[in-house]
């Protein structure tokens, strides 16, 4: 859709995918349970993206290919990103549950592929949550700011990753001295 979805009207939506307006509300109650199925269905694949590859042995290098694979898709599906997720221009309950969701399934991949005990202790849970915002935030200034490389970009949220995880879990099991090497 080139136009808003806010602009949209629900008989453009059906003439575009080429079925009767009554069978879009069929399926989806109004015009914002259609965006929110289909913000779902690009969610669903940005957790299929990010999936660990079978060469990513280590946990260093999943969470690489995690953080590597969340930027590609986000810069992949831009427009989509900056209006539902940066601007909020869709936010309605429906979209707002939508990208809840897939957050919360975002935490709880990376944290099987690092091997985190379920249920996670809430300080370890609040800071893989933290760090997810900090993964698109630093994504924003990848895509916004001429000059950062992608490598080292990675690096950086994986370094950042290790060490509130590292933190969070020594603060739940009541230390708060970090560890020596």
């Amino acid at each position: 859709m080139s136009e808003g979805s806010s602009d949209i009207s629900a008989a453009a939506i059906s003439r575009r995918a080429g079925v009767a307006h009554g069978l879009l509300f069929y399926y989806f109650t109004d015009k914002h349970g259609l965006v929110a199925a289909a913000l779902a269905h690009v969610l669903s694949k940005l957790t299929q993206a990010q999936d660990p590859l079978d060469e990513e042995r280590t946990e260093r290098a999943r969470l690489e290919g995690f953080v590597r694979r969340h930027i590609e898709f986000l810069r992949d599906h831009r427009a989509l990103y900056v209006r539902v997720v940066r601007e909020d221009e869709l936010g309605d309950s429906g979209v707002e549950t939508a990208v809840r969701q897939a957050r919360a399934e975002g935490e709880r991949q990376i944290a099987r592929m690092v091997n985190l005990p379920d249920p996670q202790p809430p300080l370890v849970s609040a800071a893989i949550s933290g760090w997810t915002g900090f993964l698109d935030r630093t994504a924003d200034v990848y895509f916004d700011s001429a000059g950062v490389d992608l490598d080292e970009l990675v690096a950086l949220v994986v370094d950042a990753f290790e060490a509130v995880v590292d933190s969070a879990t020594r603060r739940s099991r009541g230390g708060s001295e970090p560890a020596t090497e």
